[in-house]
């Protein structure tokens, strides 16, 4: 099937760049020797399969990454309720703003992301990976109002 076979592999595709080798002990080990045994494939395929796959979601993580650092915070904060479901009037309820300004933080999230609606918006971040979004980092607390104090009190 493949050109030029790897050694140990009569099947492997050849290898024209650089080639990595894996190893395993262990539970990881009899792991991939069960799956590979449950899905009738020699564990190097397998494993090669399953390496690619991380590769592939490993990739996905990036370009979500970077699609997310192209907004501003509250866009992110924005687009996470969006795909969580929820309205316009909820988002701006729960970040206590005008619907209004939801939607401009909307339709900047799209601009920059290059979709057209909140549905393409939710199916675009689903396809990039994100799952599980970072929980927004709270808001600092106003300092305490300070008061003058020129109180003569005995000390005791």
């Amino acid at each position: 099937m493949w050109s030029r076979p790897a050694p140990g592999w009569s099947d492997s595709p050849p290898h024209p760049g650089p080639r990595l080798m894996l190893e395993l002990d262990g539970a990881r080990a009899d792991q991939l020797l069960r799956a590979a045994r449950i899905h009738d494939l020699p564990a190097e395929i397998l494993a090669c399969d399953l390496l690619s796959q991380a590769v592939e979601q490993e990739s996905l993580r990036q370009r979500a990454e970077a699609a997310l650092n192209r907004l501003t915070p509250r866009e992110r904060e924005v687009a996470r309720l969006v795909s969580l479901g929820y309205t316009n009037r909820r988002i701006a309820a729960v970040l206590v703003v005008s619907p209004e300004t939801v939607k401009t933080h909307i339709r900047h999230a799209l601009e920059k992301l290059g979709v057209r609606s909140k549905a393409e918006l939710r199916l675009r971040l689903s396809e990039m990976g994100l799952r599980h979004w970072p929980e927004p980092a709270p808001a600092p607390l106003p300092a305490p109002a300070r008061l003058p104090l020129d109180l003569d009190l005995p000390l005791r």
